[in-house]
């Protein structure tokens, strides 16, 4: 029954593909619920073989439609590309990005930083949870795995070392994009005034060096005084 209140409450918040599953497991529950109300309901009845066998196929649907709800969940967002991003130019016929941004949105954020790549004739950095998600989109692009997990990333404690790597970037390639793809997960780590001063400060050095910073947020993921204080320094894309 928990579990059964739990995703009614909250299944306005999902998108179209995890309400689908959400709904589904909804379904289950409830059928399986009612007939144990039933059951509880007046004990001196036994299920016959049928109600058993409902009960016990409902029970089991219930299972896999969560697990297909909770594998909806863990699943990276999808690379389906539109042309919803925008980008400044600087002079010149090729788009040029200088400055802070961010680009905010769940589902969509990632597709509109894979349009934006594509569009930029500029290198890459690109710090983010997800590297594969920025495999063969060009030679121009280098991807950095924030995990905790591997010493073939960088952990997310160390904000001091991404700094330093995105300055050297931009101080060697010019017209350099640094993409933080991984916010959220920083700040799983880092309190939020350390968070906000790696990300100042390196909006300060890569602007000086006619280099971009883009942040890809989920603002449903943030408080609201936080998001608010990441558009006072960042431009929304």
């Amino acid at each position: 029954m928990y579990l059964l209140t739990f995703i009614l409450i909250r299944i306005n918040k999902y998108s179209d593909k995890a309400k689908k599953s959400a709904i589904l497991v909804l379904l289950f529950l409830s059928l399986g619920a009612i007939l144990k109300i039933l059951e509880i309901a007046d004990p001196s009845v036994k299920m016959d073989y049928i109600i058993q066998l409902v009960y016990s196929l409902t029970v089991f649907g219930a299972f896999v439609a969560l697990s297909f709800y909770i594998k909806f969940l863990e699943t990276p967002p999808s690379l389906t590309v539109h042309h919803s991003t925008k980008l400044p130019k600087n002079g010149g016929s090729e788009p040029k990005l200088v400055g802070a941004y961010l680009v905010s949105g769940s589902r969509s954020r990632i597709v509109d930083l894979i349009n934006m790549i594509r569009e930029l004739n500029a290198p890459i950095l690109v710090f983010t949870r997800y590297p594969t998600f920025y495999q063969d989109l060009g030679e121009n692009i280098k991807v950095i795995w924030i995990t905790q997990a591997s010493e073939d990333g960088i952990p997310p404690t160390k904000l001091h070392v991404i700094q330093d790597y995105a300055i050297k970037f931009a101080k060697e390639n010019k017209y350099a994009v640094v993409i933080i793809d991984c916010v959220e997960y920083l700040l799983l780590y880092n309190e939020f005034a350390s968070v906000f001063k790696f990300l100042a400060s390196l909006k300060d050095y890569l602007i000086m060096m006619n280099s971009a910073l883009v942040l890809a947020v989920d603002e449903k993921a943030l408080d609201e005084k936080y998001y608010t204080l990441l558009l006072n320094e960042f431009e929304p894309l």
